[in-house]
């Protein structure tokens, strides 16, 4: 599959300075400092299964996700691929290869089709010289994806399968909507949320079910509509028999 340049609007708006100083990496420059990666960057809209790069690859730029869906993900020697995380939009990756003699530490694969800016990965390294708030950026920008890995690693060890679910289903709405009678699209198909959840596949259908009984969502395709989000919080909180499905 093949990797479009995309035109028109989307192209302005996702190379404005506005868009890029609202990601953490960009935040508190000055538009000058912000208008030299604006300037280098191109954006290109990527159709879902196309690999963006392999873990050990040279890494010649980095990545900001505008739209869609990016897996992150490493292989075991067995051959066994190992999900890390899921990148949607205002999603930056492949900056941290600049620590890594400048090779890429896991995969990139688009998992549904994305508007995605590159941007070589030599400015950012020289830019991090002269620039000491981009710097700091940077870190903060690291710290919070290791706190989002933690976060991760939290539910998997603390949480039940269902209750992950739950978590996961959550995630995609803002707090603002957390409401009765909210409605969402799942992001990608289901396997894969098995996947990112730590889960096989009878395991997830399972603990679907269970979430569907104790909460009474309602799931009809990819559309999932949640009837009491009280009743759904007070699940994923705890209120939940210990004596029910664990993956």
């Amino acid at each position: 599959m093949m990797a479009i340049k995309k035109r028109g609007a989307d192209l302005k708006q996702y190379k404005s300075l506005a868009f890029l100083k609202s990601l953490t990496l960009f935040a508190n420059l000055l538009d000058k400092d912000v208008a030299r990666f604006a300037d280098a960057a191109q954006i290109m809209r990527y159709e879902k299964g196309k690999l963006l790069y392999l873990e050990g690859e040279q890494a010649k730029f980095f990545y900001i996700i505008c739209s869609g869906w990016v897996k992150l993900f490493n292989t075991t020697e067995e051959g066994e691929e190992v999900i890390l995380a899921m990148l949607t939009a205002d999603s930056v990756t492949g900056e941290s290869a600049i620590f890594e003699k400048e090779c890429f530490t896991s995969g990139a694969q688009v998992v549904e089709d994305a508007q995605i800016l590159s941007i070589p990965l030599s400015l950012l390294t020289e830019q991090l010289r002269v620039n000491n708030q981009l710097g700091f950026n940077m870190l903060a920008s690291l710290v919070q994806y290791q706190r989002r890995h933690e976060l991760q690693l939290e539910q998997y060890l603390l949480y039940s399968a269902p209750q992950r679910i739950g978590c996961f289903l959550m995630g995609l709405l803002p707090v603002s909507e957390h409401k009765d009678g909210a409605k969402l699209e799942l992001p990608y198909d289901k396997a894969l949320i098995a996947s990112t959840l730590g889960m096989k596949g009878p395991t997830f259908s399972r603990a679907l079910n269970i979430l569907r009984e104790e909460t009474g969502i309602h799931i009809a395709g990819t559309r999932v509509t949640i009837g009491s989000m009280e009743r759904l919080l007070d699940f994923v909180n705890g209120c939940f028999s210990q004596t029910h499905l664990r993956s």
